[in-house]
């Protein structure tokens, strides 16, 4: 009797097998180890630069960022304005799109694009792009209601450093996993569905904010275990789950991109303004709180609506938080944008750099607001000087090259979006070095990061390679799988699914993972 396929995806944030293999091995994962000898595991190749919305963009589409648009969290539009991105600026179908169309049931949860919620059909709860936990984060809203009546209150970002100390997350990371893994399991177990997709953030917490903790093995370090805390409880969880969803669901276990150690934090309108390619009206170094208020407004500015963002998370109810962050969308856009450009004279700065990755754009005239650099060979020009002083770049503390390689945008990306591209892009050596968020530092390029709202610094970063593991009816066992991309992982669960894969996707089917091949 023909058993209509189910797919069930489980992204857990910044996996590395550099750390699942050998806990696995040791018996301290053994949900993992189950998935790597009865199924298959493999790396999961990532993209450059290693930001979330692209990532997400091309895994649910299955195509690249210059098709689906989506290149950071706030990136510029081809008007030279930058924007807050959610999941409706995708420009491409998504996979619950296609399995919707196609009549079969999918439940989205917690995917960190999602908002606003789409009618698709099924279910779907946003992540953590929505403005807070409100029923309004869900389609139908009554799932919300079904989950906060049964659970208690949603818990959408709790685990998100903002207003937390750092001992919070010594019980923190096994609670959160805990309570998340209840509201999974009674979907996964009670809902219709042939494709749910889900996402557990607490691994990526866990590394970008303990890791020297663990590698530090001093066995007097409270925060030493947190990690592995981490990875035990989504072994644990992805036991429970995979559980409930029964032996004929095809299981894979996927993250987005690795995790390893940061080397450092970077300033990179710092190193900018150093090569004259920015200028600032006044160098930060000179505020001071007995100088004249006027000539500071935008260092206090920055230093007050950081502060308050910080406690705010920690002490506003979380309804407040949600009706601040729906209702105050435009003050919250003008903000943001008048803190990262309030202190740059556009009328000398030929570039600048914005978001979390290090990208830079030029101020190009005639699209960008203040523009001052000619399209054409002054533009060419400009980029060729800025690539050529990056790959000189050298970390202090190494004596070694910072940076891999700088690609222009057209080296990456083709496309109708490519317009809302940055510039540049900077590929960091081992991919372990970010920007800093805060004002700490602002006269050097090499620094301790910091995170926006944080109490302790940064010391994980992001790897290229993040993982996958397959198991279930028709996957092969033990196979090796090479050259798996997440751009592949869409038409991949649309082939378990049995349904048609569009001709004009750019990822390819991992035929590889199946039996018949």
């Amino acid at each position: 009797m023909y058993k209509k396929p189910k797919v069930l995806v489980i992204c857990v944030a910044e996996a590395t097998l550099d750390l699942i293999t050998p806990w696995a091995e040791s018996g301290k994962l053994p949900t993992f180890h189950t998935l790597a000898t009865e199924g298959v595991s493999a790396p999961l190749r990532s993209q450059i630069p290693i930001s979330v919305p692209q990532l997400w963009g091309t895994m649910v589409t299955g195509r690249s960022p210059g098709h689906h648009g989506l290149f950071d969290f706030w990136q510029r539009g081809p008007d030279g304005v930058f924007r807050e991105i959610n999941s409706s600026h995708i420009q491409s179908k998504t996979i619950w799109n296609i399995v919707s169309e196609n009549g079969l049931k999918c439940g989205i949860v917690n995917i960190p694009i999602v908002y606003p919620p789409e009618k698709i059909n099924g279910f779907m709860i946003s992540g953590e792009v929505a403005p807070g936990a409100h029923r309004s984060i869900a389609y139908p809203s009554s799932v919300y209601d079904e989950i906060v009546n049964k659970f208690g209150r949603y818990r959408l970002k709790d685990i998100f450093p903002g207003g937390r100390q750092k001992s919070d997350y010594l019980a923190l990371v096994e609670e959160d996993i805990t309570k998340q893994t209840e509201v999974l399991e009674y979907l996964i177990s009670r809902k219709e569905w042939d494709f749910f997709l889900t996402f557990y953030s607490a691994t990526a917490i866990a590394q970008h904010y303990f890791w020297s903790d663990m590698e530090t093995g001093d066995e007097n370090n409270p925060y030493r275990s947190v990690i592995e805390t981490a990875y035990r409880c989504i072994d644990s969880a992805l036991g429970r789950l995979i559980r409930v969803a029964g032996p004929d669901t095809s299981v894979f276990v996927i993250s987005e991109c690795g995790a390893g150690p940061l080397y450092s934090g970077v300033q990179i309108n710092t190193w900018l303004e150093k090569e004259g390619f920015l200028t600032n009206k006044k160098r930060r170094s000179e505020a001071s709180i007995g100088s004249t208020p006027l000539s500071n407004i935008q260092y206090w500015l920055r230093r007050i609506v950081a502060e308050f963002r910080k406690d705010a998370q920690g002490f506003l109810p979380k309804s407040t938080f949600y009706w601040m962050n729906y209702n105050l969308k435009s003050v919250k856009a003008w903000i943001q944008t008048y803190l990262s450009s309030s202190d740059i004279d556009w009328s000398r700065t030929k570039a600048f750099s914005r978001g979390k990755e290090g990208n830079i754009f030029i101020n190009l005239r005639g699209r960008d607001p203040h523009g001052v650099v000619n399209p054409g060979l002054d533009y060419e020009t400009v980029r060729e000087e800025i690539i050529k002083r990056l790959n000189q770049l050298i970390d202090p503390k190494t004596g070694i090259r910072a940076v891999e390689k700088v690609y222009r945008y057209e080296e990456l990306y083709e496309g109708p979006m490519v317009d809302w591209a940055p510039d540049l892009i900077i590929e960091w050596r081992d991919t372990a070095y970010e920007p800093t968020e805060s004002d700490r530092d602002k006269d050097s390029v090499f620094v301790t990061r910091w995170r926006e709202y944080m109490n302790w610094p940064t010391s994980g970063s992001h790897r290229v390679d993040g993982v996958l593991f397959a198991k279930g009816p028709g996957i092969n066992k033990s196979k090796k799988v090479e050259d798996a991309r997440i751009i592949d992982m869409m038409p991949t669960w649309l082939y378990c699914l049995d349904q048609r894969v569009p001709s004009d996707l750019e990822g390819r089917v991992i035929l590889e993972l199946f039996d018949a091949h």
